[in-house]
């Protein structure tokens, strides 16, 4: 998931861009009974009144740019510093706000382009600005951390840009000269493009075919191919399998081509900044020890013995004797039926009243909004995001509710993300209200967890119990290990080109297939995996924000942390979370999670959702055995 632009994250710290938003993969599906609904369709108003309105904004950005100019060398007392920095804040705001237009309307429609086009223009006043502001990197990083301690002892007016700037002075070793910072912020629009290539390619141009399922032809593009991979009929799942992928195998070598020059430009970044790694790079901006990647990796691996007897109970409850990856989606009970937008909010609602009145109030009063598009329709972009970056308005979320469970949950996984930033934005100033990704995930998928439970308290039938429980093991399986995985790749991927080997779309298919078999139990005929389904890495857009998906399973592990103390009455655990929600980016997410009682760069917190997740097959192993 990638909500583009949410926010920009310490733009003066090597003008790194950070994203307040979570692309659920599991989020889009094909079909939709709310297409019509009015109350599903977000209002871009708020933002602007007009197209025209967007379009005379950003152009007296443009007109401002050039002001910033002025600035230089005016840095070096306490009232400089602040005038300056007020001043740059204040412009990266407006940017925020008309890049989320922009963004938004480009989303609902990918074949659009006239929204493309201003999606484009969004991205180069971005670019521009930070070309415009590349010198305050050199000029703030050569105070010196003394300096610029005192300054803000000295002024007042500088407490809300504390955090950004004691980031810059601790990145000074990989701040460049002027010119040098310069020339690399007017080389991230041409570093973006194979983002924006490859989202062009598989939204709108791949020739996705017809097959016939259930007697109906269908256009098996990306939405349909979630929606039917779970048909309960294992023939079909392996047809749309089987017509699926190939699709993306024809083009192997341009996806190849396409991620690697993404690849290369990642490694070229971090080289530039003089970082040892792309991964250390990555996690510089907000801090985070790079053994908090490199656990992670460790732990799931450590953990696949666990994920092996999930999916051998899958293959038991389903009756297989031989399971395939096609079989990994398939529900192991039916849902106990269908579900309007209406009745997602409602259960959403009463499976979060644990965290209280006052949030289950301000969630009630977001959904009475029209801050959501959640109607399927063609050439939409994929996935579920949350855009929060509009920090005078609200947030807009985006996802396609197709009446099932997962629309539910993906529902309730949005919110989280839109209620984060309701708090944030409601006790942080502008500066510090960007919360980094490395928490964003954490109340999301908190959600997500506390509806499950939810669902196993709430059920009214042993088929109901055993659908929740067999829920709550895809979602822990998909956040974590699935998640994990994709860490694990993007690292070998990254390593290889920093090596100086050659990436190649064949290449890539061969280590995302070696992952494949391993994490599946291939050579333990757990799951038998095609050679053809290696071509998957293609598919998962958020490898083009690099080492961005690992925090997923960071998070869903801090999540169950905070979701089963919550959900057991702990209010003092409750109170730390608000506390950390309330934080945004006021300090290092890394030890922000530490107040709050998690050190994510032991093996511990990861240790302990493999736990959950063995908790949870006892509990439906034993419900499955009983008459």
């Amino acid at each position: 998931m990638n909500a583009k632009r949410t926010a920009i994250a310490l733009a003066a710290a090597l003008q790194i861009l950070s994203v307040q938003a979570a692309d659920h993969t599991a989020a889009a599906s094909a079909t939709s009974a709310t297409a019509a609904a009015t109350d599903a369709v977000w209002d871009l108003k708020p933002l602007y009144p007009s197209v025209e309105a967007w379009d005379a904004e950003r152009k007296a950005i443009l007109a401002e740019l050039p002001k910033l100019q002025i600035l230089k060398g005016t840095l070096g007392t306490a009232a400089g510093l602040r005038a300056g920095m007020d001043q740059v804040s204040a412009l990266r705001k407006r940017l925020d706000r008309m890049a989320v237009y922009a963004s938004l309307a480009a989303d609902v429609d990918t074949k659009n382009t006239e929204n493309q086009a201003r999606n484009q223009l969004g991205d180069a006043a971005y670019n521009q600005f930070g070309e415009a502001t590349s010198f305050l990197n050199t000029e703030i990083a050569a105070l010196g951390s003394d300096k610029v301690e005192a300054f803000i002892k000295a002024e007042p007016g500088l407490a809300k840009h504390a955090y950004s700037l004691r980031t810059i002075v601790r990145l000074a070793s990989h701040v460049l000269s002027g010119p040098e910072e310069a020339l690399l912020a007017s080389a991230a629009e041409p570093l973006q493009q194979p983002q924006n290539i490859y989202s062009l390619l598989t939204n709108a141009d791949l020739p996705w075919p017809k097959i016939k399922i259930h007697g109906k032809e269908v256009t098996l593009d990306q939405e349909q191919y979630v929606a039917f991979r779970s048909d309960p009929d294992p023939k079909i799942r392996l047809q749309v399998f089987k017509a699926f992928w190939p699709v993306y195998k024809a083009y192997e070598r341009t996806l190849g081509s396409i991620y690697s020059a993404q690849l290369r430009g990642d490694v070229f970044q971090a080289r530039a900044r003089k970082f040892d790694s792309s991964v250390a790079a990555a996690q510089s901006g907000d801090n985070i020890p790079e053994a908090v990647y490199r656990t992670l990796v460790q732990e799931a691996n450590n953990g696949l013995p666990t994920l092996h007897r999930y999916f051998q109970l899958r293959s038991k409850m389903l009756g297989l004797k031989s399971a395939g990856y096609q079989d990994i989606y398939v529900p192991l009970a039916k849902p106990k039926g269908q579900y309007t937008i209406p009745e997602a909010e409602a259960l959403t609602l009463d499976a979060l009243k644990p965290l209280g009145t006052e949030y289950t109030g301000k969630l009630a009063d977001g959904f009475k909004g029209q801050w959501m598009h959640a109607v399927a329709q063609p050439g939409k972009r994929s996935g579920a995001y949350m855009n929060g970056a509009a920090y005078d308005v609200h947030p807009y979320l985006l996802m396609s509710f197709t009446n099932n469970y997962n629309s539910v949950s993906t529902l309730a996984h949005e919110w989280g993300h839109a209620m984060h930033t309701v708090y944030t934005t409601g006790t942080q100033p502008y500066e510090t209200s960007n919360y980094a990704t490395f928490i964003a995930e954490i109340p999301s998928t908190a959600n997500e967890l506390l509806l499950a439970d939810y669902m196993v308290g709430h059920a009214k039938s042993k088929d109901e119990k055993i659908f929740a429980l067999s829920q709550e093991l895809e979602n822990l399986r998909g956040t974590f290990f699935r998640q994990a995985m994709f860490a694990e790749f993007e690292l070998k991927a990254h390593e290889a080109v920093e090596k100086g080997e050659a990436m190649t779309g064949e290449k890539l298919s061969a280590i995302y297939l070696d992952l494949l078999k391993r994490y599946h139990g291939d050579a333990e005929n757990v799951v038998k995996i095609d050679p053809l389904y290696g071509i998957e890495w293609a598919y998962i857009p958020h490898f083009y924000r690099n080492f961005y998906v690992y925090q997923y399973a960071t998070c869903i592990s801090a999540a169950a942390f905070f979701a089963e103390g919550i959900g057991k009455g702990d209010t003092a655990l409750r109170d730390r979370y608000f506390t950390l929600l309330k934080a945004g980016g006021s300090d290092d997410p890394y030890k922000l999670l530490l107040a709050a009682g998690l050190d994510m760069a032991k093996p511990d917190p990861y240790k302990a959702v493999v736990k959950r997740m063995d908790r949870v097959m006892d509990e439906l192993e034993a419900l499955t055995a009983s008459k």
